[in-house]
């Protein structure tokens, strides 16, 4: 005899079955994953798509004034280029009186908007100032190469590196 007695062939075609029949399942669950994951992909996609060629939509533009909002240094008014001429070149005499001897220039950096950095020896605070910021009683008129010049009620001080 083969050793197969026909308890045992039919055993084994019910296992065969049994596991075409899981595989089945198995296939079947897998398959409706799959499709919704494709699904959430192509509204995704979808919502993605009209988001970006829709025409006329544009990103809300939001402008901060945050100098009224929370207490920062007034804008720099703009000064006239030819008083700035003059300034650099030295015509406006200044008087050598009320320099202030507490504040001490650390720095100017000097590109589209200069800035100078100031440290008040009193306070031992570290300023970055624009032209128009305040520091005290003190406004910053103009930043040279080298100094400051720097108005107290329309007397102008010069503040030296």
């Amino acid at each position: 005899m083969s050793g197969k007695t026909p308890e045992n062939k039919l055993l084994n075609i019910i296992k065969q079955a049994q596991g075409k029949l899981r595989l089945k399942k198995d296939l079947k669950i897998f398959t409706k994953i799959n499709i919704v994951l494709i699904a959430v992909a192509v509204v995704i996609l979808i919502v993605f798509l009209m988001d970006v060629f829709t025409v006329g939509h544009k990103a809300p533009k939001i402008e901060l004034d945050l100098t009224e909002e929370v207490g920062l240094l007034p804008k720099a008014p703009r000064v006239d280029k030819a008083a700035d001429s003059h300034i650099a070149q030295g015509d406006i005499p200044l008087p050598e009186e009320g320099v202030p001897k507490h504040l001490k220039i650390l720095g100017i950096i000097r590109g589209d908007k200069d800035q100078v950095v100031i440290e008040d020896k009193e306070t031992n605070t570290t300023f970055f100032l624009y032209t128009g910021d305040t520091i005290g009683d003190f406004k910053i008129f103009y930043i040279k190469d080298d100094a400051v010049i720097l108005d107290r009620k329309g007397k102008k001080v010069q503040l030296n590196i």
